[in-house]
């Protein structure tokens, strides 16, 4: 199954103006760098998972769940390790285990094992799954010239524009890159999949050389593509086919209003300091 690839469907998403994709990505982004909430992050969540089952994209989320699984297994050791050294922000909780260790020059080093510990790591593995999702629900069901054009149409210069559809067609570009190496990595008998979670880290740290040499070059090849071809961003453009936002929009927009209230209202009243 092809992942972080643009699908051509259809579905209540791919009939949505680009622009109001856009606007949901940005919108998203921005509510799940400020909400630390693990209650409301988990209805956010929720929402999501209704409106890819509405959609009927839940089998790509799925497949993306997968491939972040490492990244997102990460996240939660980082934060639960720096945890383990900090004191409980919230008091009352249960406590499992708790020392001082004697560090040199007579310091001490405060190590607390408790609930907060995975709490902390949920919510930051949380919000980088959501920031991710968010992206890729857009990358998923808007095609490249889809988002040129909806950025026109907010009167963003074409030489921005174009920038930003790129970047939409570089990411995919760069997981393909990944599959790539991973795969002639396996084949010369590195394992990845059956090993344990620290080791899968290693290894992903062992692809990021050959992936960013790999990136440099498609990253040449689009730039030399760009310049035998005389693309000038000056050129006015014309577009086969017009956009415009319809009622499957302002559904959208009033489903999405909903719930960024209903996340703000369980922020306020289930917040745990992260």
């Amino acid at each position: 199954m092809d992942y972080l690839k643009y699908v051509d469907a259809d579905s209540l998403l791919h009939r949505l103006d680009p622009r109001t994709k856009f606007a949901f990505f940005v919108v998203m982004a921005i509510l799940t760098s400020v909400v630390k909430s693990g209650v409301a992050l988990l209805f956010l969540f929720l929402f999501f998972i209704a409106m890819w089952c509405a959609c009927r994209i839940q089998k790509y989320m799925v497949v993306l769940a997968q491939k972040l699984k490492v990244l997102l297994l990460f996240i939660f050791l980082l934060w639960f390790v720096l945890g383990l050294f900090e004191r409980p922000v919230v008091e009352g909780g249960p406590i499992f285990f708790e020392t001082v260790i004697p560090f040199v020059g007579g310091q001490t080093i405060n190590f607390c094992f408790d609930w907060y510990d995975f709490y902390k790591g949920a919510v930051y593995a949380m919000r980088i799954f959501l920031m991710i999702s968010s992206f890729y629900t857009v990358l998923l069901t808007t095609n490249f010239s889809e988002i040129i054009l909806g950025l026109q149409k907010w009167h963003v210069p074409y030489s921005i524009a174009f920038a930003i559809g790129l970047v939409f067609q570089i990411i995919p570009m760069i997981i393909t890159e990944l599959q790539a190496i991973m795969e002639a990595q396996s084949s010369r008998g590195l394992e990845i999949e059956e090993c344990g979670a620290w080791t899968k880290i290693k290894n992903y740290v062992t692809f990021s050389l050959p992936l960013l040499f790999r990136v440099i070059s498609k990253a040449q090849a689009i730039s030399l593509a760009m310049h035998y071809y005389q693309l000038d961003f000056s050129v006015r453009r014309s577009a086969y086919k017009g956009i415009k936002a319809s009622k499957y929009d302002a559904w959208f927009l009033i489903a999405n209003a909903i719930a960024i209230v209903i996340t703000i209202v369980l922020r306020m009243y289930f917040y745990i300091p992260v």
